[in-house]
């Protein structure tokens, strides 16, 4: 009986494995998880703007730091084709966005008597042909206007402002 109780414990041993080999087979399951992520601009993140520097010129100029607009006073003009200029900085202070291209447009209140003009420029007033404005860098703009006509009479005020526009260059 001692044989047989050790053939049936046997069996029954065997009978167990093979039942969690078995189980173990059947109950192996793959877990895939499917999500998604999106990202989503923030125009916070790209800050392209004046420094309220006036760095040279004969103009004078009103710029609140940090900010898109420049207002510029160009007084003492009286004959047709007087000019005066001022050179104003702008800083990319974007944290990691390169500006691909920076423009300034001027306008004037009175374009019949002022003409205004912005050109990007290095700190000294040459033309730049390269716009594009890494992070933390800085470059400048001549902003200038011509007087269209002689004034006769009655003093002639208008009002010139420049404007930025910077595109983001694709990381």
């Amino acid at each position: 009986m001692n044989k047989q109780k050790r053939v049936i414990l046997g069996i029954l041993f065997l009978i167990v494995i093979f039942m969690g080999i078995g189980y173990a087979v059947i109950s192996n399951v793959t877990l895939t998880i499917n999500g998604s992520a999106s990202a989503t601009a923030n125009p916070e993140n790209f800050k392209v703007y004046f420094t309220a520097q006036n760095t040279k010129g004969d103009a004078e100029t009103t710029v609140t730091s940090e900010s898109i607009t420049a207002t510029v006073n160009f007084n003492g003009l009286s004959s047709k084709g007087d000019s005066k200029y001022a050179i104003l900085e702008i800083e990319n202070g974007s944290t990691d966005i390169v500006a691909g291209s920076v423009t300034v447009e001027v306008t004037s209140t009175k374009p019949e008597v002022f003409k205004p003009t912005a050109v990007i420029c290095n700190q000294d007033g040459t033309e730049v042909t390269n716009t594009e404005l890494a992070v933390g860098a800085k470059t400048y703009v001549k902003v200038s206007t011509e007087l269209l006509k002689t004034i006769v009479g009655e003093d002639e005020t208008g009002t010139i402002t420049a404007t930025i526009t910077a595109t983001p260059k694709a990381n």
